[in-house]
């Protein structure tokens, strides 16, 4: 419950109140969360600290209110670690969940200068460009658009494993050792395209993640693009110890 004695405002206590009845499953996911009229006579406030508490649980991805029905759990967060190189489909089926892929595109093109130099080739080289959408429960998650240097992987985009994992096609069919990658992550507003494919509104919170891939011969040979909704997925990183100051020799 709450404390009104408490320095912390009480439209956040009532947000981790009910952040934790969802956790414990008090509030199923698809469930509406008790309405207004009943949060306020339950934590005797007004509906303004009420209102303040479910924006924030909506801005967290938590709660989702629908009109003229009320507000309901959302599905937890998609969670992917960035101390390993593993695929989307990968990281959605570590965690029990049941996801779909759609290629929306999947065509040969020559390298133009920008995806060129992040890939460190020629301009014109005979790439791989792969776009999908990803699902989680006929709801949209994420966008993907890949690169890949034709050469190394000829005719991938006719093999139907793309749809599922290009990282495990490339591994078992074509016996490429996915050595390194190197990840860029930022939060940006989608625009209208994105907005349109992920059914948010333009302006909407997603997280951008750039990765250039290398196998073990150093060759960058995937270059990718995935812009994921904010509200339902989240990345997680493990970090051990500190870097040591270096001592001034002088």
């Amino acid at each position: 419950m709450i404390d009104k004695n408490s320095p912390i405002p009480l439209y956040h206590q009532i947000k981790q109140d009910i952040k934790e009845k969802i956790k414990s499953n008090k509030y199923a996911v698809n469930d509406p969360i008790p309405s207004e009229s009943e949060l306020i006579s339950l934590y005797n406030v007004s509906r303004m600290t009420v209102r303040l508490a479910i924006d924030e649980l909506e801005k967290e991805g938590y709660v989702k209110k629908i009109q003229g029905k009320g507000t309901f759990v959302k599905k937890k967060k998609l969670t992917q670690e960035l101390n390993s190189i593993s695929s989307w489909s990968e990281t959605v089926k570590s965690q029990g969940i049941i996801a779909d892929t759609k290629v929306l595109e999947a065509k040969e093109i020559l390298a133009n200068e920008e995806i060129a130099e992040q890939m460190k080739v020629p301009p014109g080289t005979p790439l791989y460009s792969i776009k999908r959408i990803k699902s989680v429960e006929n709801e949209p998650i994420g966008i993907s658009q890949v690169y890949l240097l034709a050469q190394i992987v000829p005719s991938i985009i006719n093999d139907p494993g793309i749809s599922d994992s290009i990282y495990a096609v490339m591994e078992t069919k074509y016996n490429i050792e996915l050595s390194t990658a190197t990840e860029v992550v930022e939060a940006k507003a989608a625009d209208e395209v994105e907005s349109s494919l992920l059914n948010i509104n333009v302006g909407s919170p997603v997280i951008s993640v750039t990765r250039l891939t290398t196998d073990a011969f150093g060759r960058i040979i995937e270059y990718s693009r995935i812009i994921s909704r904010a509200d339902m997925y989240a990345y997680k990183v493990f970090l051990q110890g500190r870097r040591k100051a270096q001592q001034d020799s002088e």
